[in-house]
């Protein structure tokens, strides 16, 4: 019996069934499936698993496919910022959120405004951003009223929090 992993020494790996080239990517099929572990899988149950995102390679391709490789190409990278942004509609509600680049996401923002009036307050960047944002959620949401990721408080306070997320000193001004 020959165990998985075993490499011969013509660099071909065993993989449960059969003898692999080493290096070769995980193919997806025209149902948009991939063959990984010995088991047909989607893209999601193909990462999930521990597929390498950078070692799929597409045959066609489905709509949703993109979406859920695009999804899986933004999560892999941790950094990025934690921003506040306003909109004068809502007056003393600003959004504290993150993103890869927050420029981008004021963009995304702004095509569901006819009036274009968000306005990016602040951003930080960090090597985490998702635990960066936690954070900032954690210590608003202490101090301010809360709605989803919007809170009610005045610009320094959402500049003073998000700041406050490196030090742990968070200072906030009570209107």
């Amino acid at each position: 019996m020959i165990d998985n992993g075993t490499i011969r020494s013509d660099g071909r790996r065993y993989d449960g069934t059969t003898w692999r080239k080493t290096g070769i990517n995980h193919t997806m099929n025209e149902d948009g499936l991939i063959y990984y572990k010995r088991k047909y899988r989607t893209l999601d149950g193909y990462l999930q698993q521990g597929g390498k995102i950078n070692r799929v390679a597409f045959n066609t391709v489905k709509p949703k496919d993109i979406n859920t490789f695009v999804k899986a190409l933004y999560n892999r990278e941790k950094e990025g910022e934690v921003y506040a942004i306003s909109n004068p509609a809502w007056e003393g509600w600003i959004k504290i959120g993150m993103a890869v680049e927050a420029e981008d996401r004021l963009k995304g923002y702004q095509t569901g405004d006819p009036h274009r009036s968000y306005k990016l307050e602040f951003s930080k960047g960090f090597d985490d951003r998702r635990k960066a944002e936690a954070k900032a959620h954690t210590i608003a949401k202490n101090s301010f009223i809360k709605s989803g990721e919007w809170f009610k408080m005045s610009v320094q306070d959402a500049i003073n929090v998000i700041k406050g997320v490196e030090t742990d000193d968070a200072q906030t001004i009570k209107d």
